[in-house]
């Protein structure tokens, strides 16, 4: 019984020493300040003017127009893009430009070659008799 005791407050200690690292600890401690880029304040037609750019570095999202607005720091996108990966990527490049707060995305997905579909009303046969 005594043994079990001892091992396990051997155990007990071993863990405690293994988990506490002094660097972690000094770490913990230090404040950190938030990035400046997500505290940089941008004016309007400057942040509308870096999605477009930063957009238009994204290789999925070159040939695509997208038409960008900025209102306080809300970037609304809106256009067409072909396929529905697009919207998303559109949306997590916005997201990395410094001093955007919020992306409302409104592009819609139009498959490249879709096209307008009419009803042509067919006239039927004539019976000859």
């Amino acid at each position: 019984m005594k043994k079990k005791i001892v091992l396990l407050g051997v155990g007990f200690v071993l863990t405690v020493l293994i988990s506490y690292n002094p660097a972690m600890a000094a770490a913990k401690r230090t404040s950190h300040k938030p990035a400046a880029a997500f505290t940089a304040k941008v004016d309007d037609a400057t942040l509308a003017k870096n999605v477009e750019a930063r957009l238009a570095k994204t290789s999925s999202l070159k040939t695509v127009a997208i038409h960008v607005q900025a209102t306080s720091g809300v970037v609304t996108l809106s256009g067409t893009v072909p396929k529905w990966w697009q919207k998303g990527l559109a949306t997590r490049e916005t997201r990395k430009v410094a001093g955007v707060k919020k992306v409302d995305n409104e592009l819609k997905i139009a498959p490249e070659g879709m096209r307008k579909q009419t009803k042509h009303a067919k006239k039927p046969a004539e019976k000859s008799s």
